[in-house]
C-alpha cells in the first residue's frame, strides 16, 4: 500500500465517523481531540521524517551508481568501440595513406611506422555459374479460333506495362494473324518508342499463336499485359490478364513450374531436392522462390549466392568465398525436371575464381581474398596496376587520436571527482528537516521545492562508502604499475596541489611527447594485463586481488574498482556490488532487497503500527468525552430537577 493511500484509510484526523458530542458540556470536542492527537502524533512525524531521509539517501547513492555505470560503459564497455580503452587498438593507432586508389590500407595493433610499395597484379575473384538466358516463358496467346473474316479486333483495348510504364493501345481491324502482329507492333512502337529503330517489344504470330517478347538489346525487360479500360482485347488474343514475360520471385515453386521454359517436377510428397557444396536442401512446391533463395543464401555450408538476373532472364550462382579452387558444386536429386535444370543451370559452365596476386616490397604475395593482413598492415585491393605503376603505403602513429582518448578519460574522471567532492563536503542543515504532510498543506509547491532542496543537502557528507571509492580510485592512479618505468606524472598527468582534491591536470605537450617517443610504455601504463591474474572475478582471493592490482595497468585497476561497487553479478556469498547492496539499482533485484530498501520497509511497518495505535488512542479520547457528556447530561438533569423542586417549595 502506498503511503498516501495508507494515510487516507487510517489517518485518525480524517475519521468520518459521525459523533454527537459537546451538547451537554458545550465543548468543541473535535478541536480538543485534534489538539490532543497533535501531541500523540509527534512520534509518527519523527518516523515519517526518518523514512524520508532514508529514501533521499537511497536516491543520492543511486545517482552515484548511475554516474559510475555511465563512466564504466563509456570507457570499459567493449560494445562502445569508439571510446573503449581496454584494448591495444585504443593505444596503437596509425594513420595510413595510399598514393593511389588501387590499394587501401589500415594499420592493426602489430603495425610499425614506415612505408611499403604495393603493386597489384591480379584481384581475387569468386567462382560463378551463369545459367541459360530466357528461362521465363514468353507471353503467348492463342488466336487459332479467331475468325478474321467475320469478326474484328477494331476498338478493343489492351493495357501494356513495360518496366513500370503503362500505356493503353486500341486495336484495329486486321486481315490475318501476320497483319495482326504487324499492326500491334506498330502500335507498341508508337506507344513506347524505339531505341535507334529497334523495337522494345517484339510481336510475332505463327500457326495460330501470337507471341510478345521484350528486346534486351533495346533496354527493355519486364512486360505485363492487362485488360483495357473498355472492350477487352486480351481475351480475343487468348491471353490471361496479368500475363508477364518474367518470373516473379514471390511465386511458389508450383506456380514457377508453369512459368519456366524448362520442366520442374516434384516427388510424390510435392517436394524437390538438390545439393550445393555438399549441403542438401528440400523444399515444398508451396514454398516461394524468394524463400528458397533466401535459405540458400543464408546457409553457411552452401556458401553461395543464388540470384535472378531479370534483365537477362537467367539465374546465377556466385561463391561467397573468393579465390581459386572448387567453390561451387551443385546437383539435382533427379536427372529430369530437377531444380537446377528447371532454372537453366544444369550443365552451366562454372568460371572458377582466382587468387589475388600482389607484390609487396618486391615480395610476391598470393591470397584468396582482396583483403588480407601482412606484417600488421591490412590491405584492401581495389584495382590492378598497369605496367610499372604501384602504390606507396605510408604508416605513421596517430598521436592525436590516442591523446584525445586519454583526454576524454581525464575529463570524465574529473567530473566524477567533482561530484564526489561536492557530496562529501556538503553540510547538512538540521533547520530543514523533511516536511510532514500537514506541513506541506500549509505551503506552496515552490516553497516545498526550495525547502526540500535544502533538506536533501549533506545527506552523504563524509560517507564512508563514497570516501572509500574516491580514495581507491585516486590511489590506483598513483601507485606504481609493476614492470612499467613511468607513471602519470611523468607523462604530464597529475594533480598540481592538494587544493585540486584529486582532480587531474593534463599537460598536452608533455603527453604528446610521451606518446611519440615512448608509445609502448604509455600503453603498458594504462592497459598492461596482469600475468598471474589476467581476468577480473568477483570471487578472487585477497592474494589474487593484490597480485592483479600490482601487475595491471591503471585503467584495468579503475575498471576493477567500479566492478567491486556496481557489479550486478553476485559473488560466492550472494553479494552484488557494494553500492547495489547498500542502495540498490532501479531495474535490478537489488532495487527491493538492498539494505536501505529493507530499512524503508521497516519504517513502513513501524508507521503502519503507529497509525493503528493512533486510531485506538483517538477513539479512546472520543469515548472519554462521550462518557463525560453522559455524566454532564445526568448532572444537568439532576440540577434541573432540584431547581424545579426548589421553585415549587418557594411557591408553597
Amino acid at each position: 500500500m502506498k503511503e498516501g493511500e495508507q494515510m487516507n484509510r487510517i489517518n485518525p484526523l480524517n475519521n468520518n465517523t459521525l459523533r454527537l458530542v459537546g451538547i451537554a458540556s458545550g465543548l468543541d470536542t473535535d478541536m480538543v481531540v485534534q489538539q490532543l492527537m497533535t501531541i500523540e502524533k509527534l512520534p509518527l512525524a519523527k518516523l515519517q521524517r526518518q523514512k524520508q531521509l532514508t529514501e533521499w539517501k537511497q536516491e543520492a547513492y543511486r545517482e552515484f551508481t548511475n554516474a559510475l555505470r555511465s563512466f564504466k560503459e563509456q570507457f570499459f564497455d567493449i560494445a562502445k568501440r569508439t571510446s573503449y580503452l581496454l584494448s591495444e587498438n585504443s593505444f596503437r593507432v596509425f594513420k595510413v595513406s595510399s598514393s593511389d586508389e588501387y590499394v587501401a590500407a589500415r594499420g592493426t595493433t602489430s603495425a610499425q611506422a614506415g612505408s611499403h610499395t604495393v603493386k597489384v597484379e591480379r584481384l581475387a575473384t569468386a567462382a560463378r555459374a551463369a545459367g541459360n538466358e530466357g528461362v521465363s516463358k514468353p507471353i503467348t496467346g492463342d488466336i487459332s479460333s479467331f475468325d478474321f473474316e467475320n469478326d474484328t479486333f477494331a476498338g478493343k483495348t489492351i493495357k501494356v506495362t513495360l518496366d513500370g510504364v503503362t500505356r493503353e493501345i486500341t486495336l484495329e481491324s486486321y486481315s490475318d494473324e501476320n497483319d495482326l502482329a504487324e499492326g500491334i507492333q506498330e502500335l507498341l512502337n508508337n506507344a513506347f518508342g524505339t531505341d535507334n529503330g529497334t523495337s522494345k517489344i517484339t510481336v510475332t504470330a505463327d500457326n495460330g499463336k501470337i507471341k510478345f517478347e521484350t528486346n534486351t538489346a533495346a533496354g527493355a525487360t519486364r512486360l505485363v499485359l492487362s485488360r483495357g479500360t473498355v472492350n477487352d482485347g486480351l481475351s480475343a488474343l487468348g491471353i490471361a490478364p496479368g500475363a508477364t514475360n518474367r518470373i516473379s520471385t514471390g511465386s511458389t515453386l508450383g506456380e514457377l513450374a508453369e512459368s519456366l521454359n524448362y520442366k520442374m517436377e516434384f516427388d510424390e510428397n510435392d517436394n524437390i531436392s538438390f545439393t550445393i557444396n555438399g549441403k542438401g536442401f528440400t523444399f515444398s512446391k508451396k514454398d516461394t522462390l524468394q524463400k528458397v533463395m533466401s535459405t540458400i543464401n543464408n546457409d553457411e555450408d552452401a556458401n553461395v549466392i543464388l540470384s535472378y538476373d531479370e534483365i537477362k532472364d537467367r539465374f546465377v550462382i556466385t561463391a561467397k568465398q573468393t579465390g581459386a579452387g572448387e567453390n561451387i558444386v551443385y546437383s539435382d536429386s533427379v536427372e529430369e525436371g530437377g531444380f537446377f535444370r528447371a532454372l537453366g543451370l544444369d550443365g552451366a559452365e562454372i568460371q572458377q575464381g582466382d587468387d589475388a596476386r600482389v607484390i609487396i616490397d618486391n615480395v610476391v604475395v598470393v591470397r584468396s581474398t582482396n583483403t588480407f593482413t601482412v606484417n600488421g598492415v591490412e590491405y584492401t585491393l581495389k584495382n590492378v596496376h598497369e605496367g610499372e605503376n604501384s602504390a606507396t603505403i605510408t604508416i605513421e602513429q596517430d598521436i592525436d587520436t590516442v591523446f584525445n582518448s586519454i583526454k576524454s578519460f581525464v575529463d570524465e574522471y574529473n567530473k566524477l571527482v567533482d561530484m564526489f567532492n561536492t557530496k562529501l563536503s556538503e553540510k547538512y542543515d538540521r533547520n530543514y528537516p523533511p516536511l510532514t504532510d500537514d506541513e506541506k498543506e500549509a505551503m506552496t509547491e515552490e516553497q516545498i521545492k526550495k525547502w526540500e532542496e535544502r533538506a536533501k543537502t549533506g545527506l552523504l557528507r563524509n560517507d564512508p562508502i563514497l570516501e572509500e571509492i574516491q580514495r581507491n580510485m585516486r590511489t590506483a592512479l598513483i601507485d606504481v604499475v609493476e614492470g612499467v618505468g613511468i607513471n602519470l606524472a611523468s607523462i604530464g598527468i597529475s594533480s598540481s596541489s592538494y587544493l585540486d582534491k584529486g582532480r587531474l591536470n593534463l599537460d598536452e605537450d608533455k603527453l604528446k611527447q610521451a606518446l611519440r617517443e615512448r608509445p609502448d610504455e604509455v600503453r603498458n601504463l594504462f592497459i598492461k594485463t596482469s600475468d598471474s591474474v589476467p581476468l577480473y572475478d568477483r570471487n578472487l582471493t585477497a592474494e589474487q586481488r593484490s597480485a592483479r592490482y600490482r601487475e595491471q595497468g591503471l585503467l584495468f585497476r579503475i575498471s576493477d574498482i567500479l566492478n567491486d561497487y556496481i557489479s550486478t553479478i553476485r559473488d560466492k556469498d550472494g553479494k552484488k556490488g557494494i553500492l547495489l547492496e547498500k542502495a540498490g539499482m532501479v531495474g535490478d533485484l537489488s532495487e527491493f532487497n538492498s539494505s536501505l530498501a529493507k530499512e524503508i520497509s521497516s519504517y513502513d511497518e513501524k508507521i503502519t503500527e503507529m497509525y493503528n495505535k493512533l486510531i485506538v488512542k483517538e477513539e479512546s479520547y472520543y469515548q472519554k468525552f462521550t462518557q463525560l457528556e453522559k455524566y454532564m447530561s445526568q448532572m444537568n438533569s439532576q440540577l434541573n430537577w432540584l431547581l424545579s423542586q426548589l421553585g415549587a417549595f418557594q411557591q408553597w
